[in-house]
C-alpha cells in the first residue's frame, strides 16, 4: 500500500511539474497559485494516504 501511495504521489507531482511549471504560457502568478492549490490538496489528503504506523512513529512536534 505504501509503495502504491508513493508511486501515485510521484506521478501526481511529475504531472504538475510538466503541465504547470514547465508551461511557458503560464505566468509566474498562475504557477504560484496552482502550486498553492496543489499544496492545499496534498495537505488535506496526506492523512488519508499515510500508513497509521507512520503517524504513530513520527517524532514529537512533527506534523504531516
Amino acid at each position: 500500500l505504501h509503495s502504491l501511495n508513493s508511486s501515485l504521489f510521484q506521478t501526481y507531482i511529475q504531472e504538475f511539474y510538466e503541465v504547470t511549471l514547465l508551461n511557458s504560457q503560464k505566468s509566474c502568478e498562475q504557477k504560484i497559485q496552482e502550486a498553492n492549490q496543489v499544496a492545499e490538496k496534498l495537505e488535506k489528503k496526506t492523512f488519508l494516504v499515510l500508513p497509521h504506523e507512520t503517524l504513530q512513529k513520527a517524532p514529537a512536534g512533527v506534523s504531516f
